[in-house]
């Protein structure tokens, strides 16, 4: 089924044709929704994002919800610079056939791939209402799974939130280059269009309301993607969401399996660099995390006390690196400290996982604690020894690096509310 151009699109006499025969293909998986997990190589993205909110009760026929749900059945969601939807408004959302155009490279590269809406979701409770879809891919999709969007409102408060569940792996490539390609940049995209998706949604719903329900371009075949200049240009490098006022984004958790070691790494890394900032980071990750604890490491480091506890040890490390008498890290006994928080904290990151990814991640944070130690050591020796830098300014920059790799490694739960 796939196809891919330079520099140019499909028209919609090339695209109805196409379409048509992808309603005869079948998924190009087999696993069920159970069955799609990390330890059976299926990549994991979860959101969620608060929209606003409308008054208590049922869904408003005219309010922030119902305005949402126009948008989601469009596909209006979708940022169409990274991915926009061709389809026919003429079939029903429930087993409705669409074609993906994915675009990189500033679009001039395009691929068309085949999804399909394999399932529906509408309910409306006593305490909440949900809406969304989950589509699944086709034949030929550079990518094989599911994902759900859904729209979810609780009637007490009356917010509305926005949740994105995929469960994913590379798919089918119409050649070696773009299989490279995508190893190389694809997780990026990715990240992009993501992130893209949730200020989109809050967008079109807060400030364009005309365009709910409304795809972009109706004729022989609809598109989505209405332009929006207000969201800015699109950014592949993976970042932080753009600000509260544009998305809203509380939550966001990537497991994603060929990056799955890099997070032990890191935390391995932040522990040569100030010992208690790794488990400190792990274990307010694990307080905020409903998830059930089981091993006694990550119940522990999750009792509500404990990252309130290494926060102030952590800021007290802080304030002794920068002390005169304070012995060099390299010294025995601070590195084998740094090496035993690194080994800790990598090994709580995996909780929950088998033995040997527990063992291996222990390991790796270890090293890459021994690693960062000898290494940022030698780096403040060289700046204050043969550069010249003012020890307490190359100590500041070293915490700033810290803050900026601990933000990056494992962003945490904002529970701030959204208040429209």
């Amino acid at each position: 089924m796939i196809e891919w151009r330079w520099f140019s699109g499909w028209t919609d006499d090339e695209l109805a044709p196409l379409l048509e025969q992808a309603r005869a293909l079948t998924r190009n998986f087999t696993a069920a929704s159970g069955e799609m997990t990390l330890e059976a190589g299926w990549n994991q993205v979860h959101s969620v994002s608060a929209l606003g909110r409308e008054q208590p009760g049922p869904p408003s026929p005219t309010g922030l919800f119902e305005r949402a749900r126009g948008v989601l059945e469009t596909f209006d969601f979708s940022d169409p610079r990274i991915v926009r939807w061709h389809f026919s408004s003429d079939t029903p959302l429930h087993g409705r056939t669409v074609l993906l155009e994915l675009k990189s490279l500033a679009e001039r590269l395009r691929f068309l791939c085949a999804v399909r809406v394999g399932d529906t979701r509408l309910e409306i409770g006593e305490t909440c209402s949900v809406y969304g879809f989950g589509f699944e891919t086709l034949e030929g999709h550079l990518e094989e799974g599911r994902e759900w969007f859904l729209l979810r409102k609780h009637h007490d408060t009356g917010e509305v939130r926005f949740e994105i569940e995929a469960s994913w792996r590379p798919g089918k490539f119409p050649n070696a280059w773009s299989r490279l390609g995508f190893a190389l940049v694809g997780k990026r995209y990715q990240r992009a269009w993501h992130r893209l998706t949730h200020a989109r949604l809050r967008e079109l719903t807060w400030h364009h309301p005309e365009f709910a329900g409304l795809p972009e371009h109706q004729g022989t075949m609809a598109h989505s993607g209405h332009a929006l200049e207000e969201l800015g240009p699109v950014r592949i490098f993976a970042q932080r969401a753009p600000g509260r006022l544009k998305s809203h984004v509380e939550e966001e958790v990537e497991a994603v399996e060929r990056g799955h070691w890099l997070t032990p790494v890191g935390l391995g890394v932040l522990a040569g660099m100030r010992s208690l900032s790794a488990p400190t980071l792990v274990s307010r990750r694990l307080a905020q995390s409903p998830d059930a604890r089981t091993d006694p490491l990550s119940v522990a480091l999750s009792k509500p006390w404990v990252p309130r506890v290494l926060e102030v040890l952590a800021l007290g490390e802080l304030v002794a690196d920068k002390l005169p008498k304070t012995p060099a890290r390299v010294k025995w006994v601070p590195m084998t400290g740094r090496i035993f928080m690194g080994t800790v904290a990598a090994a709580s990151s995996v909780a929950g996982q088998t033995r040997r990814r527990v063992v291996l991640a222990a390991a790796l944070g270890g090293l890459a604690a021994m690693a960062s130690t000898w290494a940022f050591y030698s780096l403040r020796k060289l700046a204050t020894g043969k550069l010249h830098v003012p020890a307490l300014a190359a100590a500041f920059a070293e915490d700033a690096l810290l803050a900026a790799l601990a933000s990056r490694l494992m962003p945490l739960v904002d529970d701030t509310p959204a208040t429209g």
